[in-house]
């Protein structure tokens, strides 16, 4: 038996339930092999489970006895997770499971990649309320669901007719701060642009420099998107801004980013020059890089950015003049970052986008043909996003291409009267001292879907403590763990009295 990182914590059960989940792959879009486990856990406890053709996984916990008369509880979390990982790192996260750690003050990390506590603690705690419930309990429904990170698309998959899903109160375990209870969220939608590129042969006696940026911290563009994190694929098209423009210095390749709703780390481009002027726009390079560095609105956890400068062989082939135009616009030009804050709610965002993928394609004589971005638009307002579409599109127009959105979500409104907000808040009350903080949030959840889906469903999303999720130095704290999950399974009792 493999050695057990998490056995001599406690809450026993959902640690096991945790470390079993990241032993197993699971990143969007690969969330089968999890999905089996759930049901196999469920059925090896005798219970009902439902499973859909995408592999969201629906498991019902009868209610003890004498607790029939109450209303059912829907507890709901994702299978899947971010998988990112530090430059130097080698793990595939097709085939290997997580390699785990715990600090000294109880924080659990992965050696060189995402943990995904976001959300596998969620799927971790539901299994453990199948296995042992508390005595005196409702009917329990559970809802795992897939791809979550790549545009909810379980949620959206999932039919709570067929499933058999009875629940008038939902807690949705996908929050990420201990303490605050989130009770209405943004909608948003994927964009991907396409702009055709057009490629000449490289002249005789040109050279290349590879520019590299890595080492930005990144993040959640949903929750941490107000917080100043440098978006590496923005950062480049800044020093690509400082450079001659062709033919003097041509672009042949950019990439950068990884997921559309994480704040890019990294990206890279590579250009075609003459010999003689390699070394002199390297200087320019790497001047605007340290101007980047000593600015005043550069937060601490950005200044330590690498940017290498290599001079490498000469590929066959570079952008011609027009397209290196076009892609160094596109760069430039769409727009990143918090484009609105709520009018209303101090600190709130109302309105951001995040430019978080961009590669290049080429032919199989590696000649470039087009230039793809993936941006990720969020909103709880529906008209700023309809917006966004036409905004994007225009742009792709501009630039000779186009524009396609996908995966457009609705947003999930704050309910003024909410008996489960209040339970959930009287026994954090009661237990620790801590009433909640009530928030409603720029991120977006599945909760939005599921209720439209489910009309009228009394919601909250709570969760423990968190840190860089969606990054390589994401973190979560066993202790914010424990007590989330005695709460969690106070209210679950409580909720067995209101029948």
């Amino acid at each position: 038996m493999a050695h057990s990182v998490l056995g001599g914590y406690a809450p026993a059960a959902v640690l096991r339930c945790f470390e079993a989940i990241c032993a197993i792959p699971h990143v969007s879009g690969d969330e089968r092999a999890l999905a089996d486990y759930v049901e196999a856990f469920a059925r090896a406890r005798g219970l009902a489970t439902y499973r859909d053709r995408v592999h969201n996984v629906f498991v019902r916990l009868p209610a003890s006895a004498g607790c029939e008369a109450a209303p059912a509880v829907l507890l709901q979390g994702h299978l899947d997770m971010v998988g990112e990982k530090a430059a130097e790192s080698a793990h595939d996260f097709a085939i290997d499971g997580l390699t785990l750690s715990v600090d000294e003050d109880g924080w659990i990390s992965a050696d060189g990649t995402t943990l995904g506590g976001d959300d596998g603690i969620a799927v971790a705690m539901m299994l453990a309320v199948l296995e042992d419930p508390p005595a005196c309990h409702p009917a329990v429904e559970c809802l795992f669901t897939v791809s979550e990170e790549i545009g909810l698309e379980g949620a959206w998959a999932f039919d709570p007719v067929a499933a058999g899903v009875t629940a008038p109160t939902m807690i949705n375990l996908d929050s990420e701060a201990e303490g605050v209870l989130t009770a209405g969220c943004a909608g948003g939608m994927r964009t991907d642009i396409r702009l055709p590129l057009t490629a000449e042969p490289v002249s005789d006696g040109a050279t290349a420099l590879t520019v590299s940026l890595s080492g930005l911290s990144g993040g959640h563009s949903g929750v941490e998107i107000h917080e100043g994190h440098t978006n590496a694929i923005k950062l480049l098209a800044r020093l690509l801004r400082a450079l001659p423009a062709a033919p003097d210095c041509q672009l042949a390749r950019l990439a950068g980013g990884g997921k559309d709703n994480a704040i890019p780390r990294d990206a890279t481009a590579t250009l075609v020059l003459p010999a003689d002027k390699a070394a002199a726009v390297a200087a320019i390079l790497a001047a605007e890089a340290n101007r980047v560095r000593t600015e005043p609105n550069t937060i601490p956890a950005d200044r330590g950015f690498t940017c290498d400068i290599e001079v490498t062989p000469a590929p066959a082939y570079c952008l011609d003049a027009a397209s290196d135009l076009r892609a160094r616009a596109a760069l430039s030009h769409l727009r990143d970052g918090v484009l609105a804050m709520n009018a209303h709610v101090a600190g709130l965002v109302a309105y951001s986008r995040n430019l978080g993928v961009v590669t290049t394609e080429v032919d199989a004589s590696g000649s470039p043909t087009g230039l793809c971005l993936t941006l990720s638009t969020r909103s709880a307002v529906d008209s700023h996003l309809d917006d966004a579409e036409r905004e994007l599109s225009d742009m792709a127009a501009l630039l000779g291409g186009t524009a396609t959105h996908r995966a457009r979500y609705p947003g999930w409104d704050y309910a003024p009267v909410s008996p489960l907000r209040d339970t959930w808040s009287r026994v954090s009350e009661d237990l620790y001292g801590v009433t909640p903080r009530i928030e409603v949030i720029h991120a977006g959840l599945e909760c939005g879907i599921l209720s439209s889906k489910h009309p009228g469903m009394d919601i909250i999303s709570v969760g423990p403590d968190m840190r860089d999720i969606h990054t390589p130095a994401e973190r979560l704290s066993i202790p914010s763990v424990e007590r989330t999950y005695r709460i969690l399974c106070e209210v679950i009792s409580r909720l067995a009295e209101k029948r």
